[in-house]
């Protein structure tokens, strides 16, 4: 059986995407003809393409032969098509980046927006999720989170190291009266994560601002713990370079911080994809001017 080209490109969809789904819809097709496509390429290698992982579809060592030899058809479709191209552009494809929502607000959003300016025929999709790295691996080309992945089989990039502060609003300290040292938190409800949902560990930090607390009030979105604070429900603690922008007072800055780094973990063959490289590298140069001078 004759091997078809579409059908490599398929594979490698898959590859990257790990559902049928998301692969059908970086297509364009429908999902039941991603899997029509792989049967027929299987049949056509003769062995087992993919096998069902923890986080979606994995290659088999056959699979991994073959999105070699796909990678390099698609490669030459590329260089084809970019230079029969009239639009300049030489990036082109779907980056999938999986970010906390700050980060992805605050840094994210603004390197992708000028990637793609550029590049018109480049598609992104963001999607913020507060989640510590799959252990089996990033399930996006790109995956960012303050959470360094320990596995040798992805690549990780450091973006940003940041604060955590304690801030407070000035009609809630004008209410409840300043605080004078760390002693005196005991008598004020920290803003934070909801606790039982929180599923990244290096984020458990409120017995660390707030070690006998009566209580908190939890979110499990940043956007909406900063306006808990500002609208003088607590003391909050918040990414110092967000908290920074808005009319709010640190508490104890000297006293009461916390540093947490931000990293970008990629599989190696998703980083050979020249789109997928340019994204990563804009985040990366986006990260390394941003701050709170930048912030404000």
């Amino acid at each position: 059986m004759k091997i078809k080209s579409d059908d490599l490109l398929v594979l490698l969809a898959v590859e990257r995407h790990r559902t049928f789904t998301a692969a059908a819809q970086q297509l364009e097709i429908d999902h039941t003809t991603v899997a029509r496509r792989l049967q027929a390429l299987a049949q056509a290698v003769g062995g087992r393409l993919l096998v069902e992982g923890p986080g979606g579809w994995e290659l088999t060592q056959l699979g991994h032969e073959v999105t070699a030899a796909a990678r390099g058809v698609e490669e030459a479709l590329a260089a084809i098509d970019t230079t029969v191209s009239d639009s300049g552009s030489t990036l082109r494809g779907l980056v999938r980046v999986v970010a906390p929502e700050v980060f992805m607000t605050q840094v994210v959003a603004a390197a992708v927006a000028a990637t793609c300016r550029a590049n018109p025929r480049l598609l992104c999709e963001l999607i913020s999720v507060t989640r510590p790295t799959p252990v089996h691996g990033p399930s996006a080309d790109l995956d960012i989170g303050v959470t360094r992945s320990r596995s040798r089989r992805v690549t990780t990039r450091h973006l940003l190291d940041y604060q955590l502060g304690l801030y407070a609003s000035v009609e809630y300290l004008t209410q409840h009266g300043p605080v004078n040292n760390r002693e005196e938190l005991r008598e004020h409800i920290p803003v934070y994560y909801v606790e039982s949902m929180l599923q990244v560990e290096d984020l458990d930090r409120v017995d660390e601002f707030f070690p006998h607390r009566r209580g908190l009030l939890g979110a499990t979105n940043v956007h909406a713990q900063l306006e808990l604070v500002r609208a003088s429900a607590g003391i909050g603690i918040l990414p110092t370079y967000l908290a920074d922008q808005h009319d709010l007072v640190p508490v104890l800055p000297e006293a009461a911080t916390s540093t947490l780094t931000y990293w970008m973990t990629a599989r190696p063959n998703n980083l050979r994809r020249p789109e997928v490289r340019a994204v990563a590298d804009a985040i990366s140069l986006h990260a390394s001017t941003f701050g709170p001078e930048s912030a404000t």
